[in-house]
């Protein structure tokens, strides 16, 4: 389901000058100390999800009340004996909303998009007595603009729900595990809930640092697809990943054109392999860190930047993420770094190396112990086979987010591209306001 431009012009702009005057005075004031908005303060909200995993995190209870941290709370009571059932529902709702400031591919432009998740997972030992099982299945709808490819053009992206408009049975598959130490899931699925998630990451709208430029033909959002993923030691220190994940958007099965209105991106017959290796630990009991490695290999025939095709393509990544400082108070500040390789051959949108860093700060202001502040940076190298006039491109981004009751937090973002389109266009400014809901 596409935005329809004709139909809904007259509406669009009568709120467009509304959403352009929110986005930047959200954006020029968010970092100022003790901003409040007018929703009752709650110091059991919880901080936004720090996972991309299919179950949506649900905020915390309100103290005192029966009423979830969802939105739609308690469902007067059925939604708590369906979960004792083995039946849980889960959603969320995000609405971007943004503009180009100054450069980019179309200043003084603006874009909105939608993204509406709705989950369920079955319990497969409350509901059939068969130990270590789930089935999950989540739906996926995309609607609205890519705010990138219509604003910035960056090479790197700026906004991780920018993607053509789609409606999919995104992931239907089945998780099975063996007691602590083996895992096994299989069916449609995306990558990103197993491989390259640096725990603190998740909170920056930027993609880069969760989707990994210089990974070749991924299973990552929004393109999941059948496969098969086998985890060892899932509950140990030490853990090992390994996935393969096929594609074939030139023939979609039946199951995919009934089901999933993707639009198939023109990429040949093949599989998407990866393997990761994850150490975690503790230092103090309330500093955890990781440390990740991780390789990739797409196989089939693949378009080179030269105009050729060569047979397959890999990357390697490697992360680390660490809680830097904690207190009592549930404070906190936490470091990721992200280092990637890629083909040079066949780089995505002419990436080949990056490196990707950021701090985040929970509960900054004492008496919003649930906001948190991040400011980061994304920086790709350009394969010289690209043929672009910059060999990088360098992003800056600084967001503040405020969580409130009942799943609700509002995100002003901005962030500055230095060589926007490897030096196509104009160094861009953006402002982005992202409003979320957990059902």
């Amino acid at each position: 389901m596409r935005w329809d431009v004709n139909r809904g012009w007259f509406a669009y702009r009568q709120w467009r000058s509304r959403w352009r005057l929110g986005v930047v005075v959200s954006v020029a004031f968010f970092p100022v100390a003790g901003i409040q908005l007018a929703v009752a303060d709650d110091p059991t909200a919880a901080p936004l999800a720090a996972s991309t995993a299919p179950a949506v995190q649900n905020t915390a209870a309100v103290s005192g009340s029966s009423y979830s941290g969802d939105l739609t709370g308690n469902w007067f009571g059925l939604r708590s004996r369906l979960q004792n059932t083995g039946i849980n529902f889960t959603g969320s709702l995000e609405t971007d909303g943004s503009y180009d400031l100054s450069g980019g591919l179309a200043t003084h432009r603006s874009a909105y998009r939608t993204l509406l998740t709705l989950n369920v997972s079955l319990n497969t030992q409350k509901l059939f007595h068969l130990r270590g099982g789930t089935i999950f299945a989540s739906y996926e709808g995309l609607w609205g603009q890519n705010g990138n490819a219509t604003q910035v053009g960056s090479l790197l992206g700026f906004d991780n729900n920018d993607a053509p408009p789609f409606s999919a049975l995104y992931q239907l598959y089945y998780d099975q595990m063996f007691g602590k130490s083996f895992e096994v899931r299989v069916g449609r699925q995306d990558a990103a809930d197993f491989f390259g998630e640096p725990p603190d990451a998740q909170a920056f709208l930027n993609p880069s640092p969760t989707t990994f430029p210089t990974i070749i033909g991924s299973s990552y959002y929004p393109s999941s697809a059948p496969g098969i993923v086998t985890v060892l030691n899932p509950s140990g220190p030490l853990t090992f990943k390994f996935g393969a994940y096929y594609f074939d958007r030139f023939h979609p099965s039946a199951f995919d054109q009934v089901l999933n209105t993707l639009e198939p991106p023109g990429q040949p017959v093949g599989t998407f392999l990866i393997a990761e290796g994850d150490y975690r630990w503790q230092i103090d009991g309330n500093l955890p860190g990781v440390l990740a490695l991780g390789g990739t290999w797409r196989t089939g025939q693949l378009s080179t930047l030269g105009g050729s095709v060569q047979s397959g393509g890999g990357s390697g990544y490697g992360y680390i993420d660490q809680t830097l400082w904690a207190n009592d108070q549930d404070q906190s500040l936490a470091a990721y770094e992200i280092l990637g390789g890629g083909d040079q051959q066949v780089a995505d949108g002419g990436i080949d190396f990056t490196s990707l860093g950021g701090l985040l700060a929970t509960g900054l202001i004492p008496s919003r112990p649930n906001d948190q502040l991040g400011v980061g940076y994304n920086w790709g190298h350009i394969s010289s086979q690209a043929g672009l006039p910059k060999p990088y491109e360098l992003n800056f981004e600084a967001f503040y987010t405020f969580n409130f009751p009942h799943g609700i937090s509002i995100q002003p973002d901005l962030q500055y591209v230095i060589n926007d389109g490897g030096g196509i266009y104009p160094d861009a400014l953006v402002a982005t306001l992202r409003f979320s809901l957990s059902f």
